[in-house]
């Protein structure tokens, strides 16, 4: 509230009214709620059910870091051509699959047979939304706020990661408090948060169809938007910065 009052707020709200921050950043917000959630119970269900050491369980999750990066390097080149938009709705339907692959994962499973597949898949597609968001966070902003656009994306992150982890840990509790044997109970706990996991994703790519297809270029869209709440400039003055104007041209 007191930064509403504000006549140069620390974060100009009138930056959610541009189409590529507001949507590329509830997409962010909601894809790690899906995504995060997954490491922690794919690692719970390594340690506690498949008995895998820390250090086994963490060497499990050096192929998802290469596929992504993989991923993320055939996004970057693909942005001039398809835009972002196409970029995030696929990858989070492909992390989706990926994701969905691992609710079904068996009491006395196999890394290789029954989660490795599922890691690699949901690796390939979050590489494509974590270009494909970033890029689109920064959709028509002008350089005077590109920072605070590239703040408000990994605050979205770390938001998205605590809101997914608080709401999945409950749906997985409540699923293992229902039934009796304890690998089995937990594996189902597992289940059907996993399964909630892959629900956000789709989500994630319904949320993407509403951003900004940008193909990286620099776009005219913020003409008139951060007006009220421009920035100081370098003397301090508070005079509008270059770019933005005061009105929308006609």
């Amino acid at each position: 509230m007191n930064e509403a009052r504000q006549r140069h707020p620390l974060v100009p709200l009138s930056i959610l009214r541009l189409k590529g921050p507001a949507a590329a950043n509830t997409s962010q917000v909601i894809a790690m709620a899906g995504f995060y959630s997954t490491f922690f119970f794919i690692t719970l269900y390594m340690q506690d059910v498949l008995g895998f050491s820390p250090m086994r369980a963490g060497s499990a999750y050096v192929p998802v870091v290469l596929m992504v990066a993989i991923s993320a390097g055939t996004g970057t080149g693909l942005i001039p051509r398809t835009g972002t938009r196409p970029l995030m709705v696929t990858g989070a339907l492909i992390a989706a699959g990926g994701v969905y692959w691992l609710s079904r994962l068996p009491v006395h499973g196999h890394y290789w047979t029954d989660l490795f597949p599922g890691l690699l898949i949901m690796a390939f597609g979050l590489g494509g939304v974590f270009v494909g968001v970033q890029t689109a966070a920064n959709a028509g902003v002008p350089p005077s706020v590109a920072g605070l656009a590239g703040a408000l994306i990994n605050a979205s992150t770390q938001v998205g990661a605590a809101l997914g982890l608080a709401v999945l840990s409950a749906v997985a509790a409540a699923r293992t408090n229902a039934l009796l044997a304890v690998h089995a109970a937990a594996t189902a706990g597992f289940h059907r948060a996993l399964l909630a996991g892959a629900v956000f994703l789709v989500a994630t790519a319904l949320i993407a169809l509403r951003a900004t297809n940008t193909r990286g270029e620099p776009t005219s869209e913020i003409s008139g938007v951060l007006t009220d709440e421009a920035p100081l400039d370098a003397a301090g003055s508070g005079r509008t910065q270059p770019g933005i104007s005061k009105r929308r041209a006609p």
